[in-house]
């Protein structure tokens, strides 16, 4: 399956090591923000962001399992989750996780096609995932 993780950026690191035993599972992981480093600035970026942008775009619509780590605060993951939305509604083939605490504070974190979940290891269980003896990163 191909899965895309959206959170805040501080959690970039523990989802990079779950993305890593995801694909030594045999999943494939299309959230390339994992793994590259952050934009100090945007707009002093702005041609390695907009170029980055199409490729976030593109992973976002291949992608089958989306799982959003949700928090009090946030810009794009939030607008990659309208993607996932939007695409879910043509396509009918994505799943959408949010997890956490804070997954129903907006509208659209209320759409009835997404799963609200506390913990990574209920999205790894309900995907059939065995992660015995991996240790989930904490996500708080």
């Amino acid at each position: 399956m191909k899965w895309y993780f959206a959170s805040r950026t501080r959690h970039q690191k523990k989802l990079a090591e779950l993305a890593q035993f995801l694909e030594e599972k045999g999943e494939v992981v299309l959230a390339d923000w994992l793994n590259v480093e952050v934009f100090a600035n945007y707009e002093s970026n702005l041609h390695k962001v907009e170029e980055f942008n199409r490729k976030i775009i593109k992973a976002l619509l291949a992608t089958e399992i989306f799982v959003l780590i949700s928090d009090p605060e946030g810009t794009d993951m939030f607008i990659e989750l309208g993607i996932c939305l939007a695409h879910k509604e043509l396509s009918g083939k994505k799943r959408i996780y949010i997890v956490g605490k804070h997954s129903r504070r907006s509208l659209m974190q209320l759409h009835p096609d997404i799963t609200h979940v506390n913990s990574l290891e209920e999205v790894l269980d309900a995907e059939a995932v065995q992660y015995d003896g991996f240790a989930i990163p904490a996500l708080d």
